[in-house]
């Protein structure tokens, strides 16, 4: 087995010291906590000590073993450390101090990415946690899809439920433009005939949604376009008793991705933003939450926007308790 000393280092304002690594190098252009492989004899808190001295000319004090991770044959001892000096770089593309909740926008290597993770969503943790409804809490595409198709059937024209589906998960305003537009029908009567095909009664949560919000230890809080019909599915399903308070269409915000929504149930229980995250199926849901200034994490189990700009990302309902409650280090 490896051994790998890698340090977490902070600064007097509890900034943490990231490094970028080169062209030409194993994971080339991810970041990384400064470090090195240990000689024989070496132990964890000499061996860090030197590779900060040789690759970055950092003194540091306090070398103290926080915890470790095996990735691919090797095992990393992760220390923290002090320092009040500035790295000099003569390996490392870039490096800088940055605070813990910061660390979510870099893409760190394999081995550090968790440890970074769990820095980051520990200062502080996350406790209130802001959900959307169509595909995020409720299997509700099914059902709008068929709807759909019916509303578009009811003015004589004919569609494809594959083609619907991924215009209605852009968003139902697409959908009914690009179908009235290539059949030239009129999109204000197609969204109200789509309107009474729709039938909440069809819809249930997804796969592991119980499950997750009684796992998460916090708060919930809806904030869905749909008028008060959502609570009655909630209700249905057995979950409106987790949720705090909602935002419905009746509330009159204006839509997400403004972040009025989120901005009223900040305000109204007096919550730090820093505490929070938005947690949507699309781009639109993981904006409001940015713009609202808390984090945001997109549940996008088909990969079908691996562009958005959101902190967190989930590919199942089964990694979001472990993503946004990472256990302590």
């Amino acid at each position: 087995m490896i051994e790998v000393s890698a340090g977490i280092i902070r600064r007097r304002d509890g900034h943490i010291l990231i490094c970028q690594r080169g062209e030409g190098r194993h994971n080339a252009r991810l970041w990384e906590f400064p470090g090195g492989k240990r000689e024989p004899g070496e132990t964890a808190e000499d061996c860090l000590i030197r590779e900060l001295q040789e690759e970055l000319a950092l003194p540091v004090t306090g070398a103290e073993a926080l915890c470790m991770q095996e990735v691919g044959g090797i095992r990393f001892t992760f220390l923290t450390a002090e320092t009040d000096a500035e790295p000099v770089l003569t390996e490392h593309e870039a490096a800088a101090f940055v605070p813990a909740r910061a660390m979510l926008r870099y893409p760190f290597c394999p081995a550090d990415e968790p440890v970074a993770r769990a820095l980051a969503l520990n200062e502080p943790k996350l406790r209130h946690f802001f959900w959307d409804f169509d595909g995020t809490l409720m299997d509700t595409y099914p059902m709008m899809t068929d709807a759909f198709v019916r509303a578009a059937a009811s003015m004589g024209v004919s569609v494809d439920r594959d083609r619907v589906l991924p215009l209605l998960k852009e968003t139902l305003a697409h959908c009914v433009s690009v179908i009235a537009g290539e059949s030239g029908l009129d999109a204000e009567k197609l969204t109200a005939a789509f309107r009474r095909e729709e039938r909440m009664g069809d819809v249930t949560a997804l796969p592991g949604i119980p499950e997750t919000l009684r796992a998460l230890d916090g708060h919930h809080y809806l904030v869905t376009h749909r008028n008060r019909a959502a609570l009655d599915s909630l209700q249905e399903a057995g979950l409106l008793e987790l949720f705090d308070d909602f935002v419905t269409s009746e509330d009159g915000f204006p839509r997400k991705p403004e972040p009025d929504g989120l901005l009223h149930l900040l305000r109204k229980h007096g919550l730090n933003p820093a505490e929070c995250v938005m947690i949507g199926d699309r781009p639109l849901d993981t904006a409001a939450g940015r713009r609202a200034g808390m984090l945001s994490c997109l549940l996008d189990t088909e990969g079908r926007f691996p562009l958005d700009s959101c902190e967190l990302r989930a590919k199942s309902v089964g990694e979001l308790t472990g993503l946004l409650c990472p256990a302590e280090l």
